[in-house]
């Protein structure tokens, strides 16, 4: 990666080659790879805007990992994600990382529980559910 970073900086008109080789090392799951992922980092914050369709190809998970190692990431990848053409484009869970929706079911709400409906003949409280099997059976 420190040779690609060189490259860029020597030769701006690699910038697209660069960009094929990002994407392809996204779909190889460089993240991976610790000391590569730090590289592809460097690289993909000193080649933006043109890295931010690599970035969007990320996993949520590494795509939050990315913003918690290089922060400056975040705001410009965002204003460009907000496009309507690429943001219609995006996967929800990408949206949720960006901050562009709010995430439906927060992971540490409370389950939900069915509500009572009726007391049982040996005095034990049913559930909604527990009533709606005990009428398929019978």
């Amino acid at each position: 990666m420190r040779t690609v970073i060189q490259a860029i900086g020597a030769f701006p008109a690699l910038v697209d080659f660069v960009m094929e080789i990002l994407s392809r090392l996204v779909n190889k799951q460089i993240w991976r790879l610790p000391k590569l992922w730090v590289g592809f980092l460097k690289c993909a914050y000193q080649t933006k805007p043109h890295s931010f369709h690599v970035l969007l190809q990320l996993p949520a998970a590494q795509l939050e990992n990315a913003f918690n190692k290089n922060p400056a990431l975040r705001v410009p990848l965002v204003a460009h994600a907000s496009q309507p053409n690429i943001r219609s484009s995006l996967p929800r869970s990408t949206l949720v990382v960006l901050g562009l929706v709010q995430d439906a079911q927060p992971a540490n709400s409370a389950p939900q529980i069915p509500p009572l409906t009726d007391v049982g003949s040996s005095g034990q409280i049913a559930t909604e559910t527990q009533a709606s099997e005990s009428a398929v059976l019978s």
